[in-house]
């Protein structure tokens, strides 16, 4: 297990010109859209179907596809002692999780303890891993952890899929919570939260004190940052089965995959500073339409 991050670096790499920043660098913007009824990804769907504004003015899509590209997969386990109970199945379920993907795909593990630590360096699918790893108490390095996870600056013609599994109870975290959403809207990550909780383990895993603690308000902000990319929070049962992990990444995985990408050349708005875009499909009634919030032009 290898420590990888000091989150002062973190910070500083947020703050310079060098952020990886989701942006249009061309004259044409692409945007990551999942197309959902009663939970099931909607097929088929063109231009015509989809209505887009940029800063408030509707834009013309000169392009829908969904692209076999390949994927950059950064799982996200939070180790913490509130997820004690379950460190073995997660252990198990990492290598499953690695065999859905496709050749060309690469995955890495991120996981917490005093620090963050990339417990799988990138890999290719079907890699045997060895994998040991220990829930720390009293920490919970959850926002630092995602901060890591979206300054990786995928190659061209790759995308990026984060997977969070944690309860977002931070604890001990560097990176504030207003620079952790902002820096969600500043890369072209996805990320995807599953609600993962339960199974504290021993006491000992509770009795460090944290400092510093989370305000009220950082779970929201977290699901808020996942929202800015596109994301959202997938919702468990508080005493789930093993199994679940992989069963929930699959299902992330599967979706990712039969997102559309939207692609349109920017008419009538400024051509600099943020970017807020709403993506809709209004002649499907209940459809749930989860695109990126916006982007930044330079």
């Amino acid at each position: 297990m290898r420590v990888i991050v000091a989150v002062t670096v973190a910070l500083a790499s947020v703050q310079t010109p060098q952020t990886p920043t989701f942006r249009s660098t061309t004259a044409t913007v692409a945007v990551g859209v999942s197309v959902k009824k009663s939970n099931n990804p909607i097929p088929n769907l063109t231009a015509a179907d989809f209505t887009l504004t940029d800063n408030g003015v509707p834009q013309t899509i000169e392009a829908v596809s969904i692209e076999n590209v390949p994927i950059d997969v950064t799982l996200f386990l939070d180790t913490s002692g509130s997820t004690a109970g379950r460190i073995d199945d997660m252990q198990k379920d990492v290598q499953t999780i690695v065999q859905f993907l496709r050749p060309s795909d690469r995955f890495r593990l991120l996981t917490i303890g005093d620090s963050v630590y990339e417990s799988v360096p990138w890999v290719s699918p079907g890699t045997k891993l060895n994998l040991r790893f220990d829930a720390v108490g009293g920490i919970s390095l959850i926002r630092d952890a995602l901060m890591l996870a979206l300054l990786h600056r995928p190659e061209p013609g790759r995308r990026h899929l984060v997977v969070g599994m944690t309860d977002r109870q931070d604890c001990g975290s560097v990176v504030p919570g207003e620079l952790f959403v902002e820096m969600a809207a500043r890369t072209d990550a996805v990320i995807q939260l599953v609600d993962y909780s339960g199974g504290g383990g021993e006491s000992n895993y509770r009795v460090r004190a944290c400092t510093p603690r989370a305000s009220g308000d950082g779970v929201a902000l977290i699901e808020a940052a996942a929202e800015r990319t596109g994301g959202e929070l997938h919702k468990q049962s508080r005493f789930f089965r093993g199994a679940s992990v992989a069963r929930a990444f699959r299902t992330i995985f599967d979706d990712f995959r039969q997102s559309y990408v939207l692609r349109y050349s920017p008419e009538r708005v400024t051509s600099r500073g943020w970017h807020a875009i709403l993506v809709r499909v209004p002649n499907i009634k209940d459809a749930a339409v989860r695109a990126r919030q916006g982007y930044y032009a330079d």
